[in-house]
C-alpha cells in the first residue's frame, strides 16, 4: 500500500530534516503539482502540528537558480518543470529511468541543488500526475491518510522527520487509468451534499479529486443519480467550475456506461422535454446532443464513452439493438473527427455492459481497434468476460467495470460494505493478468462506507503485485498503522480482517431470518458467536483510543462492525422468535423485544453516526436496510414483519403439558403429554415422535449434541435430566425454568474412552419436571471406528465434509486463504505454472452402504470468463468419471447463467454429482478433482451419504483421522 520508504522518524547523522524547509516548485509547472505542493505544505503542519512548510517558487538566473535556505523540497515534472531539467542538466539529478514513462516518479536527495541551498529531497515526475503521486506519496509516508478528511483521520504527531538517503522510483502503475463511479448516491450522499454544498458543486469535487489523488487513482464517472427532492446531479452543469477544475487537478473525466460523450443522462432529461431517448425517432436531437458534449469537453483530459442503452439505463426496446448501436458509434466517431480532426484523437470506451457484451460476443458491433473494451462484471463482484485471443492486443486495451454496490437484481446492496476482498483480489488478479489493464472503475455508491474496499482496489490498480494471496494480513495492519498509529494498528488489522472474513460469507441485504440454520451443525450460533466477538473487539479499541481519534475509530472500525452485528443479531432472532413461537415457548415473547430492541439500536447507530463531529457525516448511512420483501429494489423506509407472541397467561392443555423439549435437528415438539407409565406399557411410543430424536453421535463427530428445556405455560418449571450410561454427560442436570426467562439448553457429550467398542444402540435420556411431566430424547450411539491403518476423512453422521485445502496439492495448484466463505480458503489453479494439470485426491471412509449417493462440490461465485475456454472440472470417486462445466448459459438471450440469481446471493456453486451406491462398498474411498481452469476456485466437497441437513454454509468438517 505504501510505496518504498523514503522517509524516517528517528534522526541519525547526516539525515535531512523536513520540517520547516520550503517546498518549491516552479511557476511554470502543472497546476496539479501546485496543488499537490500545497496540500503537502498543510500536510507538514498537520504530523508537527505547526505552522504549513512555506511554498516557494525560484526563478532562474543567468549562473542558475538561487534560494536562500539551508535545505528544501523540491516537487516538478520532467515535462514543465524548469528546476527539473536544470537539475539534471547540472548533472544532480538523472531523469533517464523516469522518462517516457506513464504516471512514474523518483525521489532522491540532491546536494547543492541550487546557489544558496546545500541539500534538497528532490521529487520528480515523468508527468504532471507523476509529480502529483509522488507529493502525495511524501505526504502519505509523513503519516497523512488519504482519508484524513473523509474519515477524519488524525495524523500521528511527530516533531521530527527526515529524508532517507536512498533514491527510490515508483511506477509505471499496473493500470493506466484507475477510478470510481459514484452511483446511486440518493439518498444519503445526495442529502449530504445539498446540507453542506447545496449540490454537487466544484467544493464537493475538490474533495473527490484529492482523496483520488491521494490514492493515486486518476478516473472518475461523476455522480448522476436523481435527486431528491431537488433535480439530479450532472457534473457539467451543476457547477461550471467542475469540469475545469478537473484538470486542474488533473483528474480524467469520463462518463458512466450509458451516460455518452461526455453527457450526463439528467442534462437530456431536463433539456429535452420534448422527444424520446430514442436513436431510431430521435436521431437528429440525441446526435446534436452527443455533439455539445464532445465541444465543451475540448481543452481537458476526458475519456469518451461511446454506444447507448435505452432510457433510464434499460435495454433498447428495437428487434435489432446491435445494428442501433453500430449506427451510433458510427455517428459518435463522426463527431469526434469534426471536433478534433480525426476519430481517434481523443481516448474512447465502449462499456460491454449487460446485453451490450452479448451483442458485442455476437459479433455484430464492429468496435474500432483503439476503442478500449470496457468489460463488466456480474454487479455482485463476479466478473462475466475478460480479454481472450487478439483481443488482448487491441491498440485501445481493455478494462473492467466493477460493482462495491449496486441497485438491482436480484437484491440491491448499498448500505454498508459486504464485499469480500479476497474475491475482489482473485478477479482483479485474473483480469489483470488477462490483459484488462486499461481501465479500472468501481462503482462506490456514496464512498463512504467503502473506505476499505476502495483503498485496496486502488492499491492494486497500482501495484498488482502490493498485496499477496497470502498476506492480507499485511495490508489491513498497515492500513490500520496508517490511520491509527502503531499501538491499535494490530488489533485494528485483526478486527478488520475478521469483518471482511464474515461479509464474505453473504451480503447484508442478502440475509432473512431463515439463511443461517438454527438447527443444524449450531451455524446460527456460530456467525452470531464470531460477529459478537468482533464486536466487543471493536468497542474496547473504540474506547481506548485516544479522544482524537474516537471519530475515525468510529466510521472505519465500530461503526461497520457493530452496524453488522446488530443486522445479523435481529434476523437471526427474529428467526428464533418465530420458530419458538411455532413450539409455543414462553420465551418466544422475549425474543420478540430482542428484536424490537435491536431496531432500535440499529437507528440510533445511526444517529450517532450523525451527530460525530457536529453533524459532519449527516444523512450518510441513512440508508434503509431493513424490509425488502419480494422486490430486488431498498425499502423506502425500515420495517421488520413477522414477529410472534404466545399467550404467556395461558397455559397448555393437560395433554400436551407445561414444560417443552426440543432437539437439534428439528424444528417440532412431540405432540402430546406422556406419563413414564403410559410409555413403559407402550414402548412402540417411543419411535412416534422422530422430532425427539437426535443425530448419531459417534467417534468421529460432531462432538457434543443438545436439547432444550422450555416452559409452556404460566407455572415455573423444576426439571431434572438423567441419561441411561456414566460416559454420557449432560451439561447440566436439574434446573428452574422461569417463564419468560433463557430457556435451559443441555449439551450431550460422550467419554469415548468408556464406551465399549461394539456399542451400537439409542439410548434414551430422560427428563420429567416436579410438576408431573415427562419426555424422552433418544440418542443414537454408534461406536464405529476405522481401521487404524487409514488416514483421512470419515463419514460421521451420513456425510463427509472436506475443506478442498486439505490435501497436499501440486505446484499447479495454489491456495488462496482468503478466499471464500470459511476460514480453510480456496484453491485453484496456478496460472503462472508450467506444471501439467493433475489431480487434487482426497481420501475417506464410508460407513454407510446406499442404493445412490452425492458429492457436493462448493465453488466461489465465478463466471465463464473467456468464450473460447469454458470452466470445466472432472470428478472421480474412485474409478468413476464425471466431466462438468460448472455454469451453463441462459436460455435467455442475454441472460446470466442458469442459477444465477440464487447463486450469487449464496457466493457459492453447490455442484451435485450423483453415483451408484451399488457400486461402492463401505471402506476406503477416494475422490479426486481436476480443475481445468484457472477461475474455477474450489472451497469445499461434501459426500452427501443421506445425512446431510438443510444449512447455507454446509457441514463443518468432518473428522480426519491419522494413521498410528
Amino acid at each position: 500500500m505504501f510505496d518504498e520508504k523514503f522517509v524516517t522518524f528517528f534522526n541519525t547523522p547526516g539525515l535531512l530534516s523536513l520540517v520547516g524547509v520550503p517546498i518549491v516548485v516552479d511557476k511554470a509547472d502543472f497546476p496539479a503539482i501546485h496543488i499537490a505542493a500545497q496540500n503537502l505544505a498543510a500536510d507538514f503542519a498537520k504530523v508537527t502540528k505547526g505552522s504549513s512548510s512555506p511554498l516557494q517558487h525560484v526563478t532562474e538566473e543567468r549562473d542558475g537558480f538561487k534560494l536562500d535556505a539551508e535545505a528544501c523540497i523540491i516537487v516538478g515534472s520532467i515535462k514543465a518543470s524548469p528546476i527539473i531539467r536544470y537539475l539534471e542538466q547540472s548533472g544532480n539529478f538523472d531523469c533517464s529511468k523516469i522518462r517516457g514513462k506513464w504516471e512514474s516518479y523518483k525521489t532522491a536527495i540532491v546536494d547543492n541543488p541550487f546557489n544558496g541551498c546545500h541539500k534538497a529531497l528532490v521529487i520528480a515526475g515523468s508527468d504532471k500526475r507523476g509529480a502529483t503521486f509522488g507529493a502525495y506519496a511524501l505526504s502519505a509516508q509523513i503519516g497523512v491518510s488519504p482519508w484524513y478528511w473523509w474519515a477524519d483521520v488524525v495524523p500521528q504527531y511527530h516533531s521530527e522527520i527526515y529524508a532517507l538517503p536512498v533514491t527510490t522510483i515508483q511506477g509505471e502503475p499496473s493500470v493506466r487509468f484507475r477510478g470510481i463511479f459514484i452511483n446511486d448516491e440518493a439518498p444519503a450522499l445526495t442529502g449530504w451534499v445539498q446540507e453542506n454544498f447545496g449540490r454537487y458543486n466544484v467544493e464537493f469535487y475538490k474533495k473527490v479529486f484529492e482523496l483520488l489523488l491521494r490514492l493515486k487513482a486518476n478516473f472518475l464517472w461523476p455522480a448522476m443519480w436523481p435527486g431528491y427532492p431537488n433535480p439530479g446531479a450532472s457534473f457539467f452543469t451543476d457547477d461550471e467550475e467542475n469540469q475545469k477544475t478537473a484538470e486542474e487537478y488533473g483528474i480524467c473525466i469520463s462518463t458512466s456506461h450509458h451516460e455518452p460523450m461526455q453527457r450526463m443522462s439528467n442534462e437530456w432529461f431536463a433539456e429535452n422535454t420534448e422527444g424520446s431517448w430514442n436513436w431510431l425517432t430521435n436521431k437528429r436531437n440525441i446526435t446534436k446532443f452527443f455533439d455539445e458534449g464532445v465541444r465543451r469537453a475540448k481543452g481537458c483530459e476526458s475519456y469518451f464513452t461511446l454506444g447507448m442503452r435505452g432510457e433510464y439505463d434499460k435495454k433498447m426496446v428495437t428487434d435489432d439493438p446491435a445494428a442501433v448501436v453500430r449506427d451510433v458509434i458510427q455517428t459518435q466517431r463522426k463527431i469526434i473527427k469534426d471536433v478534433h480532426g480525426c476519430e481517434d484523437a481523443v481516448p474512447q470506451l465502449l462499456a460491454l455492459y449487460k446485453e451490450v457484451q452479448q451483442q458485442y460476443d455476437s459479433g455484430r458491433l464492429e468496435v474500432p481497434d483503439d476503442v478500449t473494451l470496457l468489460f463488466a462484471d456480474d454487479n455482485f463482484g463476479t466478473i462475466r468476460r475478460l480479454p481472450h485471443g487478439e483481443e488482448a492486443e487491441r491498440k485501445g486495451g481493455a478494462g473492467i467495470y466493477y460493482h462495491f454496490e449496486y441497485v438491482g437484481h436480484p437484491r440491491s446492496y448499498k448500505w454498508t460494505n459486504s464485499n469480500s476482498l479476497g474475491k475482489t483480489w482473485q478477479q482483479l488478479q485474473e483480469a489483470h493478468r488477462r490483459g484488462a489493464r486499461q481501465i479500472w472503475i468501481f462503482n462506490v455508491g456514496d464512498i463512504k462506507p467503502l473506505e476499505i474496499p476502495l483503498t485496496f482496489a486502488m492499491a492494486l490498480a497500482w501495484d498488482i503485485g502490493s498485496i499477496k494471496a497470502d498476506n492480507f494480513t499485511h495490508f489491513f495492519a498497515t492500513m490500520a498503522e496508517r490511520e491509527f498509529g502503531a499501538e491499535l494498528s494490530t488489533e485494528v488489522g485483526v478486527a478488520m480482517h475478521e469483518h471482511d472474513r464474515l461479509v464474505s460469507l453473504r451480503k447484508h441485504e442478502h440475509i432473512e431470518t431463515d439463511t443461517f440454520s438454527l438447527l443444524h451443525y449450531s451455524e446460527a450460533e456460530h456467525v452470531l458467536g464470531r460477529w459478537k466477538a468482533l464486536l466487543d473487539a471493536a468497542e474496547d479499541i473504540h474506547k481506548r483510543a485516544p479522544e482524537t481519534h474516537r471519530p475515525s475509530v468510529f466510521q472505519l472500525v465500530l461503526s461497520p462492525i457493530k452496524s453488522s452485528y446488530i443486522f445479523i443479531a435481529l434476523q437471526i432472532a427474529l428467526g428464533r422468535n418465530q420458530l419458538y413461537a411455532r413450539q409455543r415457548r414462553n420465551f418466544a415473547n422475549t425474543l420478540a423485544q430482542q428484536v424490537l430492541d435491536l431496531f432500535e439500536a440499529d437507528f440510533s447507530l445511526s444517529e450517532d453516526y450523525h451527530a460525530l463531529l457536529n453533524g459532519k457525516w449527516n444523512h450518510i448511512m441513512m440508508q434503509p436496510h431493513y424490509g425488502f420483501g419480494d422486490t430486488w429494489h431498498a425499502p423506502s423506509r425500515d420495517m421488520i414483519s413477522g414477529l410472534c407472541y404466545v399467550q404467556r397467561r395461558q397455559n397448555s392443555n393437560p395433554i400436551a403439558g407445561q414444560m417443552g423439549i426440543a432437539v437439534e435437528g428439528h424444528e417440532g415438539v412431540r405432540p402430546g403429554r406422556c406419563n413414564e407409565e403410559s410409555d413403559r406399557t407402550h414402548p412402540s411410543r417411543r419411535d412416534l415422535v422422530p422430532g425427539l430424536t437426535l443425530g448419531n453421535m459417534t467417534h468421529y463427530g460432531p462432538e457434543s449434541r443438545w436439547f432444550d428445556v422450555y416452559t409452556r405455560g404460566s407455572p415455573s418449571i423444576h426439571w431434572t435430566a438423567t441419561a441411561p450410561c456414566s460416559w454420557i454427560k449432560l451439561s447440566a442436570a436439574s434446573g428452574t425454568l422461569i417463564p419468560g426467562q433463557e430457556d435451559a439448553r443441555v449439551e450431550i457429550t460422550i467419554e469415548w474412552g468408556q464406551v465399549p467398542a461394539d456399542f451400537n444402540e439409542k439410548v434414551l435420556i430422560d427428563i420429567r419436571s416436579t410438576e408431573g411431566d415427562f419426555e424422552q430424547v433418544h440418542l443414537p450411539i454408534l461406536g464405529r471406528q476405522v481401521p487404524e491403518t487409514f488416514s483421512g476423512f470419515v463419514e460421521a453422521d451420513g456425510y463427509i465434509s472436506i475443506p478442498a485445502s486439505s490435501c497436499n496439492f501440486a505446484p499447479s495448484y495454489r491456495f488462496l486463504p482468503e478466499v471464500g466463505r470459511s476460514s480453510t480458503g480456496s484453491l485453484a489453479l496456478n496460472p503462472s505454472s508450467g506444471h501439467a494439470l493433475c489431480h487434487l485426491t482426497y481420501d475417506t471412509y464410508f460407513f454407510t452402504k446406499s442404493p445412490t449417493f452425492e458429492v457436493l462440490l462448493y465453488f466461489n461465485m465465478t463466471l465463464d470468463i473467456d468464450p473460447s475456454n469454458p470452466m470445466t472440472y472432472d470428478i472421480l470417486v474412485d474409478d468413476k468419471l464425471q466431466t462438468h462445466r460448472l455454469v451453463h448459459e441462459s436460455k435467455k438471450d442475454g441472460e446470466l447463467p442458469e442459477g444465477w440469481a440464487e447463486a450469487v446471493q449464496d457466493c457459492v456453486w453447490v455442484k451435485k454429482h450423483m453415483f451408484l451406491g451399488d457400486k461402492f462398498e463401505p471402506g476406503t474411498h477416494t475422490i479426486q478433482v481436476k480443475l481445468k481452469h484457472s477461475n474455477l476456485l474450489l472451497e469445499k466437497l461434501v459426500v452427501d451419504l443421506g445425512g446431510v441437513k438443510e444449512s447455507y454454509l454446509g457441514p463443518p468438517p468432518s473428522f480426519r483421522a491419522r494413521m498410528m
